[in-house]
Formats: structure tokens, C-alpha cells, sequence
């Protein structure tokens, strides 16, 4: 019985570091991605008028 219930909590406290982990990665993948978006918008009218 005591086993048990030590596997369910260790499977919570796995599936929670599982989503924090994802979340993380979400926020750095998609903080990259935004960043690279916005560099890439502030060059195009930069490199449009240098052009003669």
C-alpha cells in the first residue's frame, strides 16, 4: 500500500518537472524567435534606403 502511493507521488513530481521543463523551453525557443523576428523587421527598411 505505502509503495503505492510513493509511485504516484513520484510520477506527480515527475509530470510537474515535465511541464516546467517544456514551459522553459517554450520561453526560450519562442524568445529567440521573437528577437530574430524583430532584428530581421528593423534591417529590411535599413537596407532599402542604403540601396541607390
Amino acid at each position: 500500500m505505502n509503495d503505492h502511493n510513493q509511485d504516484d507521488g513520484s510520477k506527480k513530481v515527475k509530470n510537474i518537472a515535465a511541464v516546467l521543463f517544456l514551459l522553459v523551453l517554450t520561453f526560450l525557443v519562442g524568445g529567440s524567435y521573437l528577437h530574430q523576428q524583430t532584428t530581421d523587421a528593423a534591417e529590411v527598411p535599413a537596407s532599402a534606403v542604403v540601396q541607390p
